[in-house]
């Protein structure tokens, strides 16, 4: 592991335990053992460090997102694609995932906002993009693509906050029931 990805591994320990606001530079250097002129040559400050931090692990992520949110004519086909990729990356990305959750709702005034709401954004768009693209063939979803794309965002979250508390697990078939939950509500 090179020194840049030793800033990273740190840095989301040290966030993930302490929260963003609570740790400083001299933390964060200290623990990967370097002085703070590593950290500025690499991030420049310490919020070019968050912001790579959130990049490095949500650029792959969003790129596949992308194509395989895309309406190919099978919506629950399209669902239990984006909710087994979402499920997959928190089980790759247990500690990073597990404190994306934690400041996905940062107040706007927060530094950490700054970084996170376009993440959550371009998410969202996708989604919308989704359900727009579906409700041409079902008429009946037309003008209920915010609503669906925010509530598919959050029955994928609060799944994948279950498991990490050990109440479910992110397989095949918790693929299968958030799919079926999410498409036929409380009566399935």
């Amino acid at each position: 592991m090179d020194t840049k990805e030793r800033f990273l591994a740190e840095a989301l320990q040290l966030f993930r335990r302490e929260g963003y606001e609570s740790v400083g530079i001299q933390k964060i250097v200290d623990a990967v053992g370097v002085t703070k002129p590593s950290l500025y040559h690499y991030f420049g400050s310490k919020s070019g460090l968050l912001k790579e931090l959130l990049e490095s692990h949500f650029n792959p992520f969003l790129r596949s997102l992308e194509s395989i949110s895309s309406y190919r004519g099978d919506l629950v086909y399209s669902i239990e694609k984006i909710i087994a990729h979402y499920f997959r990356f928190a089980q790759e990305n247990k500690d990073f995932y597990r404190w994306y959750m934690g400041i996905e709702h940062a107040p706007e005034e927060n530094e950490v906002s700054r970084f996170v709401h376009p993440i959550v954004v371009k998410q969202w768009t996708l989604f919308v993009e989704l359900f727009k693209a579906a409700s041409l063939q079902h008429g009946n979803m037309k003008g209920r693509h915010y609503r669906y794309a925010y509530t598919l965002m959050g029955v994928i979250n609060a799944t994948i906050s279950s498991s990490m508390h050990g109440l479910t697990s992110l397989n095949e078939e918790s693929v299968y029931q958030t799919a079926h939950q999410f498409m036929h509500g409380i009566y399935s």
